[in-house]
Order: structure tokens, then sequence, then C-alpha cells
């Protein structure tokens, strides 16, 4: 099947990378939606989640911001705010 063991762990890394992608855009939609209902609380957790799939993701940080401050969590919204680089 495979012909060498850096082809295995190249497909393997291809899989993961696949299915990370998926599960953070199930998490980033579902929070969205979260968001627009006003269910803050679900909605951190989901971009919590989100982030922890893709913490290079400026934009995550900035709905949790928003989830935050629906929540009334100045600090929290503040410390993710902050973590938006403008490019």
């Amino acid at each position: 099947m495979f012909s060498s063991v850096s082809e295995q762990y190249i497909l393997s890394r291809i899989f993961h990378s696949a299915f990370k992608a998926e599960c953070r855009t199930v998490c980033v939609a579902n929070a969205d939606a979260a968001l627009a209902e006003s269910e803050y609380d679900r909605a951190i957790e989901l971009y919590s989640a989100a982030i922890d799939l893709d913490v290079g993701n400026d934009t995550l940080f900035a709905k949790r911001s928003k989830a935050n401050l629906g929540r009334i969590l100045w600090e929290e919204a503040l410390v993710d705010a902050r973590k938006v680089q403008y490019h």
C-alpha cells in the first residue's frame, strides 16, 4: 500500500490537518449561530474550541471577544481583542 514510512507520515499529516480544519469549521459555524442567538456562553465555548484548533486565526479571537462583551466579561474581551493582529 505505502512504499515508505515517510509516505505514511505525510498522509497522516494531511488527514490530520484536514480533520482539524473541518472541526474548526463546524465549531465556528455553530459559534456564529450561538452568537446570533445571544447564546454567549455557548459561543465562547465553541470559539475557544476553534481557537485550540487554529491559534493563529485572528478572526476567532475577535469573535470570541464579541461574545465576551455580550456576557459583560470586559477583561476577557479585552484580552482577546489585544490578540487580534491588524495587517
